[in-house]
């Protein structure tokens, strides 16, 4: 492969990481001709419940839609399908509708019942062609540090959710290695990382948002982010999805005239390269003005795709140039630009798919009036959050025909964790604008989450509905949604029941189109007296009963003899009874900014004791604990240097977002906040306890005091100090706090 014959450290790093892979590629060789056989291994791993299960795909008709069958036979379920992915939904939906079984993030196994309920025949068909998944946020947000086991975990959780146009950005900078070294003549892997950002940044570097912060990456991580990349696009496709990668949006490295080779870039002038400008204090990468050179940078960008993962396997490009920001002073003729991206694009794939996003005003018209139709698929990412049942934005060609669209829901914004959505705008306006197809444009549905792992119900409606026939409301959809995620009987089916229906009607129920996700725990904002959002651009709102949450935690926790060997009812307690407290935390905060003397110190002390009592709750369940955050960065790291770098970045993404400039100028300051273990007692709580001391005094230098030693590792969680081990039992930990706050 051409790859290898970039510099010698990088075939060496390819070399020493690939070699010990080579014993691992066997072993998964018996499942790559039928990936099918793998998932049931992974995901009904008991006893011989694999073997109950039989698959049989036929080939699909060009125009007919994906679909299943499901029948039982003599203790067998037969799961007929016209794909791979119609198939693994099948299965799915028996899973969830006969065996009250769902495959979630916290629980990604399942079993079967001795006795398999009968179904004979009934079979559903999409109503819509594409089921899209994944924001370029969430590369970074939620996937920077996974290793194969945990992407392989999502893979399947993908084929079980219908999905078939996922997004895949990682290893991704091993492309733009391979052109400036390859092509360009760069010396080394560190001159690369003077553009290349580092590894919690990569989802902002493919947007054109961002280049170089946080880099150079070590020469290691290029060659096992490029296995990566390879394993799960190889899986993707075995399943027959259409993998999404990042398309060439027209970026340079500003200093690419001095660091490439000369002879290389001798025809290249100096005026042929723009400044793009800033975004959020960050430099944005530079842009190639000149339409012939970003022709040629393109053509080798694509070409090293080809190299990388093999010739005409990829047809679907994720591309938006001017994201966040209009088009730059230095950049004159954006129409000409997106006219060189596309012909580029088109001579290097003839099958291509240009995938944007439309967000705030993007696409505009340089990239509607210029891509034909059926050639561009906007992926609206407004679909939930302001009802769209057509597509907003420049939607339309040159001669006003809608574009292809995919409906989103994005529902989370960098990775904050809490209890929200828009169930009932979901279920309705979802289906509104599948019953407005074809005349809409309408091809998918999609979920664009900048962070996941939250908020689990959500996905499966979303997900469900494409293989709906009729109609479905929002109180059946909450009694579907307890039986398959418990299996409940009995008082405990009617007490999960009663507390679902007060959570669909509190929390569920958010009634603004401008809220971006939860609503911020106020543990997590920086230190006032009175409550307010915590990150810039949240506007977050208070606008449910908080008694409806408590009601509902004390609901789930007359459940909890009979549930209490269900991990998906312990993940649920935990986060109900972690509302429950972010809400009380509220309320104290509101209470101590009317409050003086004696008063005030006593609510001080319960809201510092609330805060250590959530650190204690979510320490409980490891998808709440930071440890499993910095274990998996740790993970990539080669040495202790190596190691402490990633963490390095990994608490820096939750915490300051970046450096100082950004904390104190860029307003991403606390924008990934996590109500994690380990954060609130090491980030949190200082910060808090630092306030109070300081007889509540606004003007702390909360940067140099709290937020960069923690980053940095010079306070009382050096480095490594932090586990992904749970502590504690999450139902009597939930048990004694609800007492001690909500009696």
């Amino acid at each position: 492969m051409l790859y290898f014959t970039l510099h010698h450290a990088l075939r060496h790093a390819l070399r020493r990481v690939l070699a010990p892979m080579a014993l691992m590629a066997i072993a998964a060789a018996a499942y790559a001709a039928d990936p099918l056989q793998g998932l049931l291994s992974r995901v009904l791993p008991y006893g011989d419940d694999a073997s109950r299960v039989h698959f049989t795909v036929t080939e699909r008709p060009a125009a007919a839609p994906d679909s299943f069958s499901l029948t039982t036979r003599g203790g067998h379920l037969y799961v007929r399908a016209n794909s791979r992915v119609a198939a693994a939904a099948g299965l799915h939906w028996y899973l969830q509708h006969y065996a009250h079984a769902t495959v979630t993030w916290d629980m990604p196994t399942a079993r079967l019942p001795r006795r398999l309920p009968g179904v004979d025949g009934e079979t559903h068909a999409c109503r819509v062609p594409y089921r899209y998944y994944l924001n370029f946020c969430t590369h970074s947000y939620s996937m920077a540090f996974w290793d194969w086991e945990r992407w392989q975990q999502e893979l399947d959780w993908m084929a079980l959710h219908g999905i078939n146009l996922p997004l895949v950005i990682t290893g991704f900078e091993a492309v733009w290695a391979h052109v400036l070294m390859h092509d360009y003549g760069y010396a080394t892997l560190r001159d690369v990382g003077s553009f290349v950002p580092g590894a919690v940044y990569m989802g902002w570097f493919f947007m054109n948002n961002m280049t170089a912060e946080g880099g150079p990456l070590p020469d290691s991580w290029y060659a096992r982010r490029l296995d990566l990349a390879r394993r799960i696009i190889e899986r993707a496709q075995a399943y027959g999805m259409e993998v999404v990668v990042p398309g060439y949006v027209g970026m340079l490295p500003a200093d690419f005239l001095e660091r490439a080779d000369p002879q290389r870039v001798a025809h290249w002038q100096a005026s042929d390269i723009a400044d793009a400008g800033m975004w959020c204090s960050f430099r944005r990468p530079a842009f190639v003005r000149n339409p012939e050179r970003l022709a040629e940078v393109a053509a080798r960008y694509y070409a090293a795709i080809d190299s990388l993962f093999g010739a005409g396997t990829i047809h679907a490009y994720a591309i938006d140039p001017f994201h966040e920001g209009a088009v730059p002073q230095g950049i004159d003729r954006p129409a000409e630009a997106v006219t060189a991206m596309w012909q580029a694009l088109l001579l290097h794939d003839p099958e291509a798919l240009w995938v944007a996003q439309h967000w705030q005003d993007n696409p505009r018209e340089w990239l509607t009036h210029t891509v034909p139709r059926g050639r561009l698929l906007i992926l609206d990412l407004h679909g939930e959050s302001h009802a769209d049942t057509v597509c907003g934005g420049y939607s339309t060609d040159a001669t006003a025909q809608p574009h292809d669209w995919v409906w989103g829901m994005v529902g989370n914004f960098g990775g904050n964790v809490g209890l929200h959505g828009r169930l009932s705008r979901l279920l309705t306006t979802c289906r509104q604008a599948m019953d407005g197809a074809p005349a809409n444009g309408l091809k998918g549905i999609g979920a664009l989450p900048e962070g996941i792992d939250n908020n689990p119900m959500l996905y499966d409606l979303l997900f469900a509905l494409p293989w709906l026939d009729g109609s479905l409301t929002e109180q059946q959809w909450v009694e579907q949604y307890v039986d398959m995620r418990y299996g409940a009987r009995g008082s405990a089916c009617r007490s999960l029941l009663q507390a679902w229906q007060l959570l669909a009607r509190s929390v569920y129920a958010c009634p603004t189109d401008a809220q971006q996700g939860t609503t911020e725990s106020v543990l997590m904002q920086r230190p006032d007296v009175r409550p307010h959002t915590v990150s810039t651009w949240a506007t977050s709102s208070w606008y449910w009963d908080k008694d409806d949450v408590r009601q509902a935690a004390r609901h789930m926790l007359a459940a909890a003899r009979v549930m209490a060997a269900s991990e998906s009812f312990r993940h649920d307690l935990v986060d109900v009874v972690r509302q429950v407290l972010a809400d009380e935390a509220h309320t104290l905060l509101t209470q101590l900014s009317t409050a003086s003397g004696a008063e005030a110190t006593t609510i001080a002390d319960r809201f510092m004791q609330l805060l250590l009592d959530q650190d204690r709750l979510l320490g409980t369940r490891r998808e709440w604990r930071l440890g499993t955050w910095t274990e998996a960065a740790r993970s990539w790291g080669d040495t202790p240097a190596e190691a402490d770098a990633y963490e390095h970045a990994a608490r820096a993404l939750l915490t300051t977002w970046a450096g100082r400039t950004q904390a104190e100028q860029g307003g991403l300051i606390d924008y990934a906040n996590r109500e994690w273990q380990g954060l609130l007692r090491g980030y949190y709580y200082p910060r808090w306890r630092a306030f109070f001391d300081n007889g509540c005094r606004t003007g702390t230098p909360w940067f140099e005091q709290v937020e960069w030693p923690f980053v940095e590792g010079r306070c009382d969680a050096p480095y490594g100090s932090f586990t992904s081990a749970p502590e504690g039992d999450a139902i009597e930990v939930a048990r004694e706090l609800m007492a001690r706050y909500a009696p």
